[in-house]
């Protein structure tokens, strides 16, 4: 068990899948939780934490607008007095090719998926630096790795590499506060993201591409993201942590893996 006894975590998107999980996890480990998302589940998880004896602050978070990020975070300060982990985990994952693709859905998810990423460590960085003390966990994904595996997630891609980017930098500035940032970068989970966008046969040919032969579950990542954001992971920074069940599209492999899901499924090599 990890101890979290006395520390102060903000997750966004915990409304559910993997923040979820990970809220969960978290407030199971000793940490007072900021159940964040722009859902409506985020109350139930609050609630779920709070029945199992943990404890829960709720509040609604547009990861795209700064000004409520910085109300998250003086409503925290405000209830427990400091903040301990950030967890960003926020973010959409449509699919669009390029043709069809207007700036508007590039845009929207480049807010979200990377431009919140930055205004939710903003919005913390004054506490942290004054505690000498932060634990930052980002969010990414094998869509972003340097081979990528979808043709139809190019704007997705483009957000979640930058996350891994603006990780990689971003800890060499704040490692000299005592602060510590990480990404997680998960293959396919199983959180109904891809179910609402691809055929079963299309999910089921992309995990037949994994030897572990299945998607992740969300909380396999939350265990990951705990890890990451605990004092035993003091000396990890900047790194990223990819939890995909090896999959190819960021172990440099090449074949069916880095060609549009929709394609996935009619070829002979799956």
């Amino acid at each position: 068990m990890l101890d979290f006894d006395t520390q102060v975590a903000i997750v966004t998107g915990a409304g559910r899948g993997i923040g979820e999980a990970t809220a969960m996890l978290l407030a199971e480990q000793g940490a007072s939780v900021v159940v964040t998302d722009v859902i409506d589940e985020r109350e139930t998880v609050g609630e779920a934490i709070e029945e199992n004896g943990g404890t829960a602050l709720v509040r609604e978070l547009d990861v795209t607008d700064y000004e409520q990020a910085e109300a998250v975070v003086e409503d925290t300060l405000d209830e427990f007095g400091r903040v301990d982990v950030l967890v960003n985990n926020a973010g959409i994952f449509p699919t669009a090719g390029l043709d069809e693709m207007t700036p508007a859905d590039w845009q929207q998810v480049i807010d979200i998926n990377l431009t919140g990423t930055f205004n939710c460590t903003k919005a913390v960085l004054p506490v942290m630096r004054d505690q000498e003390y932060g634990r930052i966990v980002n969010v990414s994904s094998a869509a972003g790795g340097r081979v990528g595996w979808s043709g139809d997630l190019s704007h997705y891609a483009a957000s979640k590499g930058g996350v891994v980017g603006f990780t990689r930098s971003a800890a060499i500035d704040l490692g000299p506060d005592g602060i510590t940032m990480n990404a997680i970068v998960p293959g396919m989970i199983d959180t109904g993201a891809a179910e609402r966008v691809s055929a079963d046969e299309e999910i089921e040919a992309a995990v037949n591409m994994t030897p572990v032969g299945r998607q992740g579950d969300p909380e396999e990542l939350a265990s990951a993201i705990t890890y990451l954001a605990s004092e035993p992971a003091a000396f990890i920074t900047g790194a990223s942590l990819v939890v995909d069940g090896d999959h190819p599209g960021l172990s440099g492999r090449t074949g069916p893996a880095h060609r549009p899901l929709s394609e996935l499924c009619n070829s002979d090599k799956t």
